[in-house]
């Protein structure tokens, strides 16, 4: 996936996205510095479960699906 010339198969585009419930923390390292991707269960029942994942956060990205960013 991180190769420049990845070009993703049509499996690799039907899966790119399926829905999440609980919690998913995926840790990396970028140039010796360590990266977290916390996914937490989008659902409003979900919410209060994921206060925890911010305690000693430096750093936000919020992703939003371009179909539903309006939606209440």
């Amino acid at each position: 996936i991180t190769a420049q010339d990845y070009i993703p198969t049509e499996q690799d585009v039907l899966r790119v996205r399926f829905p999440t419930t609980g919690i998913h923390d995926y840790a990396f390292t970028v140039k010796n510095i360590t990266l977290r991707i916390v996914d937490v269960g989008g659902q409003k029942s979900e919410r209060r479960k994921w206060i925890h994942c911010f305690e000693n956060v430096t750093s936000l990205i919020f992703l939003a699906s371009l179909s539903e960013y309006d939606q209440v």
